[in-house]
C-alpha cells in the first residue's frame, strides 16, 4: 500500500512538474518575501498548540489523566511522524499509545480521543467552510449540498445524548464492544467536545492566514475567503489515504482551485511549495521530541505495542 500511495503522489507531482511553467515558479521563491514566510511558520506552530490543548480537553472529557505540556510534545511528535515518515504506525496511532502508557484501561479513551479530536477539527473545517462560501461565487447547488451536509452533522451531534446510549446499549460485541464503555454524553465530555469546537474553528482560520501569507509572499492575490475555500477544501482531499502524507493531491488541489479563482498556476504552485516548507517548519519541535524519547526505539515500541518506559 505505501508504494500505491508513493507511486500515486509521484504521478501528481509529475503532471503538474509538465504542466507548469518550473522557471517561473523557481523565479517567484527567488523574490519570495521571507518574513511573510516566517509569519506563517508561527500561525501553523501556534495553531498546533492550540490543537494539543484541545486534544487534552477532549481526553480530560473522556476521564484521562492529562498534563496539557505533555501532550503539546506528543502532539508536534505526532504531527511529524504524519508528515515525513513513512510509517505504518501513523502520527496518530502513536498519539494514542503515548496518551494511553502506562495508564490502566486506557486504551479505548485514549484512542477515542485522538479520533474525537479529529472530529472535531473537520466539524471547525466545514463551519469555515459554509462560511467563506457566502462571500465567494460558488454555485447555488455546492452551497446547498454542502451546507446542508453540515447541517445534519450538527443534528448528529446535538442529538448525540439521546442516540449514543441507545447505540451503545443495541448489542455490540467484537473489538469495537469498548466503545460503550466511552461517556460520550456525560457533562464533562459534551463541555469538552463544545469548548473545543471554537478552537477548531480558530485553528482553521490560522491555517488559512497562513496561506494567505505565502500567497502575498509569492505575490498572489485573492481574497482571504477564496483562501479559505481552497485550503479547507485541499485539506479534506489530502486527508483521503490515498498518496504519501497528501503530497501531490495537495499541490494539485492548491494549483486547480487557484487557477478556477483566477490566480497564476505557477503563484499557486510557488505557495504549495512554500507550505511544504512551512510544515518542515513546524515538525521540528516533532524531531525534538523523538530525539528526546530515544529516537526510532520509541516507534518499534509503537508498532509491537510495549509499554516499557522511555
Amino acid at each position: 500500500m505505501l508504494w500505491i500511495k508513493l507511486l500515486l503522489s509521484a504521478l501528481f507531482l509529475a503532471y503538474l512538474g509538465w504542466t507548469l511553467d518550473l522557471s517561473g515558479i523557481v523565479e517567484l521563491l527567488k523574490t519570495a518575501d521571507w518574513q511573510l514566510v516566517l509569519l506563517a511558520c508561527f500561525c501553523l506552530i501556534f495553531g498546533q498548540v492550540l490543537s494539543a490543548v484541545r486534544w487534552a480537553w477532549l481526553a480530560r472529557g473522556l476521564g484521562l489523566t492529562v498534563v496539557v505540556a505533555k501532550k503539546i510534545q506528543i502532539y508536534f511528535l505526532g504531527m511529524f511522524l504524519s508528515l515525513f515518515l513513512p510509517s505504518i504506525i501513523g502520527g496518530d496511532v502513536a498519539r494514542g499509545w503515548l496518551l494511553a502508557r502506562g495508564k490502566d484501561n486506557a486504551g479505548w479513551p485514549a484512542a477515542a480521543s485522538v479520533i474525537l479530536e479529529r472530529i472535531n477539527g473537520v466539524v471547525g473545517l466545514g463551519l469555515l467552510v459554509s462560511f467563506c462560501m457566502f462571500f465567494l461565487d460558488i454555485p447555488l447547488l455546492w452551497m446547498l449540498l454542502w451546507n446542508g451536509g453540515v447541517l445534519f452533522l450538527f443534528v448528529i451531534l446535538l442529538t448525540a445524548p439521546w442516540w449514543w446510549p441507545r447505540l451503545a446499549a443495541s448489542g455490540w460485541s467484537g473489538k469495537l464492544s469498548g466503545w460503550k464503555a466511552l461517556h460520550l454524553t456525560s457533562p464533562e465530555f459534551q463541555s469538552a467536545w463544545w469548548k473545543s469546537l471554537p478552537v477548531s474553528l480558530l485553528f482553521q482560520m490560522l491555517v488559512v492566514q497562513a496561506h494567505v501569507l505565502l500567497g502575498m509572499a509569492v505575490g498572489m492575490e485573492l481574497s482571504w475567503f477564496a483562501y479559505g475555500f481552497m485550503v479547507c477544501l485541499v485539506a479534506l482531499a489530502s486527508a483521503i489515504p490515498i498518496s504519501f502524507n497528501g503530497f501531490g493531491i495537495r499541490e494539485a488541489g492548491y494549483v486547480s482551485l487557484a487557477t478556477w479563482f483566477g490566480a497564476s498556476a505557477e503563484a499557486a504552485g510557488a505557495m504549495a511549495a512554500l507550505w511544504v516548507l512551512v510544515l518542515l517548519v513546524a515538525a521540528i519541535p516533532g524531531v525534538i521530541v523523538l530525539w528526546k524519547m530515544g529516537g526510532t526505539k520509541v516507534l518499534q515500541r509503537v508498532e509491537t505495542g510495549g509499554s516499557d518506559g522511555i
